[in-house]
């Protein structure tokens, strides 16, 4: 059953705004937001001109620069030759923010832009019978401004502003009916022309999010029951297929995974608005996605660039999933308010009841994302969380929007980044393409210049590695990761690899990369920095500090990076791209050995605050095992980090599960842990038997 509103004569449901909501959307929006509604009202003035740009921080593949069209709009334009400018001008936010312009302002000339434009697009952009029916039989494409992810985007937005602008007194009778046969068309179009393909894509619910809406707002088109029934079909089977039990999303991206989520949020919250019941399996889908954002989330706010993604603020995301759900511990990670979109989704009712909302700590800190392969280990929930995201996980279902970054790490620590993983930059195929998907620009082992996977072209890959053995434990003083992959196996001297990462919660990590193989080689192990860092070497220890000070003034915190194990370092020139279209300079450090057998790195990462001036040391130790005798370090690795009166040993066997004696405890297992302060017994703990 729909609660109907009655507008002239004609019952329509409710989308994304009311009437009694109006004064207060603006004072909200006015108030809480003014630099987000500055930026909205210059999107729309520039639309107004017949001029786009794309900044908003979801636009797929942003581009800051201005492109105007005198006359008619070409809507086949490539700025600079790329496609995505193209698919992003016939994805319509801007006529959106048109309809929210005008209602913020009451100014006609929004309303005047968007039906010039929507009448531009009607008229230059048929679709035949011909056409529609050809769809049946391609994969993706009718043709480029009717691509269907793009169309099922399109219609959501071109929705928002026709139930802002549909009050204005320059709609009449003929925009109406020009709107709703472009709309009717849309969904004729969309409800054909998905395939077996988009059911485990994005693009399964990109069109699909546009078809819900389509059919629940538009009851009076003779097929909308069908398109209704076919949606829901969709969106219930699709949650099965493309949510793994994690709560990632398959392709393994945050930015999709992001996508996705706001398609389920869409259909969740309108056929809530509208009292129409949909399957519990999407909003509990819904729901765990929420939980692996909270995952993921850096402490800065913003998703980690894992595959294809942008380094997007997502606590807007957070904002409306707590308002939505109900959920304290999203609110604990989001805004203070609830974000401009939200105040539009929900009105006065949903800003109350957010404002109402108690936040609270999220139930874990560290977690294991066991189906996508991702670790984080976290010290607590703060700004100033120390914060590290490690890769085990495959490429992707899909291996589109994947990269090449088993065992990559990232790190961030009171504030700042640190390692990162550079982002994705552009999807023209060039070399910038390749040179941010290789495995090359991630901080993971490479083994004699050559990538983990090969690539092939901007979305293929050939002898994709596959990740082996990973492992994960937890506990309040320690979390421990450990995973491989066979990438190397295909050289002429195979490579195997590990990687075993270690917290010492709350300060520090140590890393250690095991390399095994017959033969001899050129290991490098790569440490992507953000930029605007600075790295400085100090010659006798070997170690790196990397700070966001240039002065030296240690106004900012620092990452100390400790080798413990004999390196060559080079300091190299790098990239990072937070945003499609862009890419900013920055440096890497290149940790390299040769070896042949049985080679290691191990490498301690310890974070310090600006006023800290921590008193560390660290050390390789030797170790007895049960019987008194000195254990090799081929047998195992024992590092010893001293911090005032605290000493903590890591022991690292090479040999499965033994016993073992060191830092006055005697141990059965593989990975051992051991503390001790002065005049203290020493605590223990056995991290993997």
């Amino acid at each position: 059953m729909h609660k109907d509103l009655e507008e002239g004569g004609l019952a329509l449901p409710r989308y994304y705004w009311s009437e009694q909501d109006h004064d207060f959307m603006v004072a909200a929006s006015l108030g809480d937001w003014p630099d987000e509604v500055a930026e909205l009202l210059q999107r729309a003035d520039l639309a107004v001109d017949q001029t786009f740009i794309f900044t908003h921080r979801w636009d797929m593949e942003r581009c800051t620069e201005p492109v105007h069209f005198e006359g008619e709009i070409n809507w086949n334009y490539r700025h600079h030759d790329d496609l995505e400018w193209l698919v992003m001008l016939n994805r319509a936010r801007y006529m959106g923010e048109l309809g929210q312009a005008y209602l913020l302002t009451k100014e006609d000339k929004y309303a005047e832009g968007y039906i010039r434009i929507m009448k531009d697009w009607i008229r230059q952009n048929p679709l035949t019978l011909e056409e529609l029916e050809a769809s049946e039989s391609r994969s993706f494409n009718v043709k480029d401004t009717w691509r269907k992810l793009d169309s099922g985007i399109r219609i959501t937005h071109w929705l928002k502003g026709y139930f802002c602008i549909r009050s204005s007194s320059l709609w009449g009778e003929e925009e109406e009916a020009l709107f709703r046969s472009a709309v009717h068309l849309h969904g004729v179009y969309l409800n054909r022309a998905y395939t077996s393909h988009d059911r485990q894509s994005n693009w399964g619910y990109l069109e699909t999010n546009g078809l819900f809406q389509l059919a629940l707002l538009f009851p009076e088109f003779e097929e909308s029951a069908v398109w209704r029934e076919t949606a829901v079909r969709r969106l219930h089977e699709m949650a099965e297929i493309q949510v793994f039990s994690d709560g990632m999303h398959n392709e393994q991206c945050t930015m999709y995974h992001h996508e996705v989520l706001h398609c389920i949020f869409e259909s969740v919250w309108l056929a809530e608005l509208n009292d129409y019941t949909l399957p519990d399996r999407l909003r509990s889908t819904l729901d765990r996605m929420y939980t692996a954002t909270l995952a993921f989330v850096q402490p800065d706010g913003h998703q980690p660039m894992l595959g294809d993604s942008d380094g997007t603020d997502v606590r807007d995301v957070l904002s409306r999933g707590a308002c939505l759900l109900g959920r304290g511990d999203l609110k604990s990670q989001a805004y203070q308010h609830l974000d401009l979109d939200g105040i539009w989704y929900f009105g006065e009712t949903g800003y109350q009841r957010y404002e109402e909302l108690n936040p609270v700590d999220p139930a874990f800190c560290s977690v294991w994302l066991q189906d996508s392969g991702y670790a984080f280990m976290r010290s607590d929930w703060s700004r100033d969380a120390r914060y590290l995201l490690f890769d085990a996980g495959h490429m992707d279902v899909i291996r589109a929007h994947g990269h090449d970054d088993l065992l990559h790490f990232s790190l961030s620590a009171y504030g700042q980044q640190f390692l990162i993983d550079p982002g994705r930059c552009t999807y023209m195929e060039n070399e910038d393409r390749r040179y941010f998907k290789e495995s090359l620009q991630h901080n993971t082992i490479s083994v004699d210049g050559k990538t983990i996977s090969e690539y092939v072209d901007s979305w293929r890959w050939k002898h994709e590695a596959q990740p082996l053995g990973a492992i994960w434990r937890s506990s309040d003083a320690f979390d421990y990761a450990e995973a491989g992959h066979d990438g190397y196996w295909r050289l002429d001297q195979p490579v195997q690899i590990k990687r075993q990462i270690v917290f010492v919660k709350p300060n520090y990590w140590l890393i250690v990369d095991t390399l095994r193989s017959h033969g001899g080689h050129e290991y490098e192990l790569p440490l992507h920095f953000a930029e605007g860092l600075t790295l400085t070497q100090l010659r006798e220890s070997g170690e790196i500090i990397a700070s966001a000070d240039l002065n030296g003034a240690c106004a900012s915190p620092v990452l100390r990076v400790i080798p413990l194990t004999p390196v060559n370092l080079s300091i190299e020139s790098s990239w990072v791209s937070r945003n499609y279209n862009e890419k900013t300079p920055a440096v890497k450090a290149v940790l390299g050995q040769y070896g042949q057998g049985t080679t290691r790195f191990i490498t301690l990462f310890y974070p310090e605050r600006p006023d800290e001036q921590t008193d560390l040391e660290a050390r390789l130790v030797q170790c007895a095992d049960s019987y008194g005798r000195t254990v090799g370090e081929e047998d195992a690795s024992v590092i010893e980090i001293k911090q005032g009166n605290r000493v903590d040993t890591l022991l690292f066997s090479h040999q499965g599960p033994k016993g073992f004696q060191f830092a006055g405890v005697h141990l059965t297992g593989e990975v051992l842990a051991a503390r001790q302060y002065d005049g203290q017994l020493p605590e223990s703990w056995v991290l993997k038997v």
